[in-house]
């Protein structure tokens, strides 16, 4: 399966984590994968919730849960924020 390697800024810990996403993963499947890393990686400064959501960094818009990884746009170097 491909992956794309990106950048996930995590504004409760004020962290940047460079993680690899499956290109077939639902944005909603790949949100619930990076909140549990980001709650093992942040040492309890991050709690996610179910309604944790992905932003584009570069435009600050939220990205649709339905979509794939491929899809929404994410590539290599891509820069999201995990709130």
């Amino acid at each position: 399966m491909k992956k794309y390697l990106v950048d996930v800024y995590l504004p409760a810990s004020g962290k940047h984590y460079d993680v690899f996403l499956p290109t077939g993963k639902q944005i909603g499947e790949a949100t619930k994968l990076l909140v549990g890393i980001a709650q093992s990686l942040s040492g309890g400064s991050y709690k996610g919730t179910a309604d944790a959501m992905l932003l584009n960094a570069d435009n600050g818009e939220p990205l649709n849960r339905n979509d794939t990884v491929h899809d929404a746009g994410i590539r290599n170097s891509s820069r999201l924020i995990l709130i």
